[in-house]
């Protein structure tokens, strides 16, 4: 008897959050530059038009895939039942979601770290990061200030970090080998961790102990 042909195999159903997780996967491998509607459509089997349903044009996918990474961040420290002690604590878990996210998507980081404050995905994210650092003990404006110094320093460094072509392989992503001397060592994860410290004790010596607006 002839053999009977077996079926092809069923392609995954298009969604929003389908076509942000493919956008993130086809940029780690290949590039931001490489993230274009034709080129994922191709990626995923589906023609062109296909994607536009789900998202209005490359700007909106690159909405999409921000979001997704906003999602992926974890604010928590790996406690998620445990409220952050004080703010200090708070702004230490904010910047180490942030490298652990440069880390783990070294190529799309950039398209949050870099977004604009407005964008849709981001202004909730950010008014939410204010309030979690009020309920840490600080007063409205030095909450408002604390998060775009931190969040300048991590987006600054970070992006500076994934591009000079660090990522892959240590126990925060440093490349395997020997590690890094001299001036080349400044733009190590240890440095940018140990940054984190200096910063904690600024923000508290100017913004929160010799502010005004701060309550801790």
């Amino acid at each position: 008897m002839p053999s009977r042909q077996e079926a092809p195999a069923a392609r995954p159903a298009l969604s929003r959050r389908e076509l942000a997780a493919a956008g993130i996967a086809l940029i780690e491998r290949d590039g931001l530059d490489a993230l274009t509607m034709r080129r994922l459509a191709a990626e995923l089997g589906f023609a062109p038009m296909s994607l536009y349903t789900h998202v209005r044009s490359r700007d909106d996918l690159i909405d999409a895939i921000v979001e997704q990474l906003i999602e992926r961040l974890d604010l928590s420290g790996g406690k998620p039942s445990a409220p952050a002690a004080d703010w200090r604590e708070l702004v230490r878990r904010t910047l180490g979601s942030y490298r652990d996210l440069a880390v783990a998507l070294p190529r799309s980081f950039e398209l949050l770290a870099l977004a604009p404050y407005d964008a849709a995905p981001v202004a909730p994210h950010l008014q939410a990061t204010i309030e979690r650092l009020e309920a840490a003990g600080l007063g409205a404006e030095a909450a408002r200030q604390i998060l775009g110094i931190i969040d300048g320093y991590a987006s600054g460094f970070l992006v500076v970090w994934a591009r000079s072509g660090r990522p892959g392989g240590g126990a925060h992503g440093e490349a395997v080998g020997e590690s890094p001397t001299g001036v080349a060592a400044l733009r190590d994860l240890d440095m940018y961790d140990r940054g984190i410290d200096a910063i904690i004790a600024g923000l508290d010596a100017t913004l929160v102990r010799g502010g005004q607006d701060g309550r801790a």
